[in-house]
């Protein structure tokens, strides 16, 4: 199943979105996947399932050779 990337933007504080990148970072995750986490943790279950399929299937950053 070939995934259709979208863009999202959330209106939020520049102190919330700087502690948001300091947590995923420290964590070993950028941005999205925090927020993709989170979404996975809200209780829906077929949201649950679409976030797990999107981290399965979405390519990787970085060289495709050093994976």
């Amino acid at each position: 199943m070939a995934i259709k990337i979208v863009s999202m933007q959330v209106k939020i504080s520049e102190a919330v979105r700087d502690r948001a990148k300091e947590l995923a970072k420290e964590r070993g995750m950028n941005l999205n996947d925090l927020v993709l986490e989170l979404f996975a943790k809200v209780g829906d279950k077929e949201l649950k399932k679409l976030v797990e399929i999107e981290q399965k299937e979405k390519p990787r950053r970085g060289r495709p050779w050093d994976k």
